[in-house]
C-alpha cells in the first residue's frame, strides 16, 4: 500500500529532527502510528522560568491530510500551565486551522509551543497558577514521566535515565545545575600556503595550439589521487549480513503471529462459551446477539508495540485504526481467517496498551456484543435519543446485573457493560452497543 502524503512528509521531518534536533526538545513518533509525534521539552528553553528543570511530555496528533491541516497539541505532564491530556488552543493547533501555514513543521510547532508555554496568555486547555506552584510541579515532573507515564518512560527511556543520573551526581540540587554551552572546534587551517597551480594563458597560445602537441607528462601535484579499489568481497559480506538479519527478523515475526493466532484459536471459543454460560445464569441469552469483537490485553508497552508492529507486517491482519484513548494507544485489527463461533465469524480484535497505574496480565479482557439487528439499528453511530432509548430498555430487561453506564454518554457508539467472573479467565467485562465496530471505524475515518 502506498504511503500517504502525510506519512511521507512526517518521515522527512522526523529524519531532519534526528540529524538536527530542536533545542530543548526530543521527538519520537509512535512506532505503530507515525501520525502521533511524542516529545519531551526540557533544558535551556526553560531557563529563568518557573519550569526550569522540568521535563514535560506531550504529543502532536496529525490529521491524515497533514500538512494541509494543523495537528492537535496535547501536554501529558502536569506543568501548572496546561491541563494534562487536554487539547491546547494556540495559533499552530487545530483550534485555529484558519491561521495554519502548511510550510510550518514539527520544529516550528515545538518552538511556538515553548514560547507560548513561557508566556502568560490564557487559552483553552490552559491553567492559572503561581510561579511557586509551577516550580513545585517542575520538581516532580521527571519522576512523573519515569514512573507514572508509561509512554514517556518507554519512548524516552534513555534520555530520562541520563537526566536522572546527572541530577543524582549533583545531589538533586534545585534548580538543576545548568549545562555549559558546548564549544565548537573551529576547523583547523593549514598554515603552509597552498601551492598555486599555474594556469596557462590559452588566449595568447591559441595560435600555436595546432603546432604544439599536448603534454603527456603531467606533474604529480596537478593530478587527483586515484580512489582506492572497492573490495567486492567486503561489499558482498555486508549485503549477506543485512539479508540474513532481515530474514531472521521476518522469521521472528512469523513465529510471533503464529503463536498469537494459535492462542486465539484455542482460547476465544472457550472464552465466549464461558461468557454465554455465566450470562445465561442471570437469564441473559447472548446467543440471540453476535460477538462483534474481542479485546486482547497486553501486560507491558513493549509487548504491545512488538505485537502491533508484527501484525501490521502480516498479510493476514489488517490494521483498521490505531488511536490514543485515555492516554494510551489502542489498535484495532481485522484477521482474514477469523474464528467461527455459532453462525458468525469473530474477526475483529482490539489490542490496547496497558493503562498507567493499572497493570494486568496478558490475555482476553472483554467481548462486545451488538444488540441491534439490521432492521432496528440506528442510522448512525452518533449518540442520540435512539441509542439512549435502546440501551435503557436493554438494561431494564435485565435488572439483576450491575450495569456500568460510564460509556453510555460517549459521542460515538455508546455502550453499557457489566463485569463477570470466569474460572479460567478471571474478571472480564461484557459490553453491549448498537453498531459493529468496523462500521463505526469507517464512519469516524470518513466524517
Amino acid at each position: 500500500m502506498a504511503q500517504s502524503a502525510a506519512i511521507r512528509r512526517l518521515k522527512k521531518e522526523y529524519a531532519n529532527l534526528q540529524n538536527d534536533p530542536t533545542p530543548g526538545a526530543d521527538v519520537q513518533p509512535l512506532e505503530t502510528n507515525f501520525l502521533h509525534a511524542h516529545f519531551i521539552l526540557q533544558g535551556e528553553v526553560f531557563y529563568d522560568t518557573p519550569y526550569e528543570g522540568g521535563v514535560f511530555h506531550g504529543v502532536l496528533k496529525f490529521p491524515s491530510n497533514y500538512p494541509l491541516k494543523p495537528p492537535t497539541v496535547i501536554m501529558r505532564t502536569p506543568s501548572g500551565r496546561f491541563q494534562p491530556d487536554h487539547k491546547i488552543c494556540f495559533s499552530m493547533s487545530d483550534f485555529h486551522p484558519e491561521l495554519w501555514n502548511p510550510m510550518w513543521s514539527i520544529r516550528s510547532i515545538l518552538t511556538g509551543l515553548i514560547s507560548f508555554m513561557n508566556s502568560d496568555d490564557l487559552t483553552t486547555g490552559g491553567l492559572k497558577a503561581s510561579p511557586a506552584h509551577r516550580i513545585n510541579i517542575a520538581k516532580e515532573s521527571l519522576k512523573y514521566c519515569m514512573e507514572r507515564d508509561a509512554l514517556a518512560s518507554e519512548l524516552f527511556k534513555d534520555e530520562l535515565e541520563i537526566i536522572a543520573k546527572e541530577r543524582e551526581g549533583t545531589g538533586n540540587a534545585w534548580p538543576p545545575k545548568r549545562k555549559l554551552p558546548e564549544k565548537k572546534e573551529l576547523p583547523k587551517v593549514d598554515e603552509t600556503p597552498a601551492r598555486r597551480r599555474r594556469i596557462r594563458n590559452t588566449t595568447r597560445l591559441g595560435a600555436r595550439k595546432a603546432q604544439d602537441a599536448p603534454s603527456t607528462n603531467a606533474k604529480e601535484e596537478d593530478q587527483e589521487a586515484p580512489e582506492p579499489p572497492t573490495s567486492s568481497a567486503s561489499s558482498s559480506a555486508g549485503k549477506n549480513s543485512a539479508r540474513n538479519k532481515k530474514k531472521r527478523e521476518k522469521d521472528k515475526r512469523k513465529k510471533l503471529v503464529k503463536k498469537f493466532t494459535t492462542t486465539l484459536l484455542e482460547q476465544v471459543p472457550k472464552f465466549l462459551e464461558a461468557v454465554q454460560a455465566r450470562l445465561f445464569e442471570n437469564h441473559l441469552d447472548v446467543c440471540q446477539y453476535y460477538a462483534d469483537h474481542i479485546c486482547w490485553r497486553t501486560e507491558a508497552f513493549e509487548e504491545y508495540s512488538e505485537l502491533v508492529s508484527t501484525l501490521r507486517s502480516s498479510e493476514d491482519w489488517t490494521l483498521l485504526i490505531e488511536s490514543e484513548i485515555g492516554g494510551r494507544p489502542i489498535a484495532t485489527f481485522q484477521w482474514k481467517e477469523g474464528i467461527p463461533f455459532g453462525d458468525r465469524l469473530v474477526d475483529i480484535f482490539e489490542i490496547p496498551a496497558p493503562k498507567d497505574g493499572s497493570p494486568y496480565k496478558t490475555g482476553l479482557e472483554h467481548v462486545e456484543y451488538v444488540i441491534c439487528g439490521d432492521n432496528n439499528k440506528p442510522s448512525s453511530p452518533q449518540n442520540d435519543n435512539t441509542h439512549q432509548k435502546i440501551l435503557n430498555e436493554f438494561m431494564a430487561r435485565f435488572p439483576s446485573f450491575e450495569w456500568n453506564t460510564k460509556a453510555k454518554d460517549k459521542e460515538t457508539n455508546p455502550d453499557v457493560s457489566t463485569k463477570i467472573e470466569l474460572s479460567d479467565f478471571g474478571t472480564c467485562s461484557v459490553k453491549f452497543h448498537l453498531m459493529p465496530l468496523a462500521e463505526v471505524i469507517k464512519y469516524e475515518i470518513n466524517k
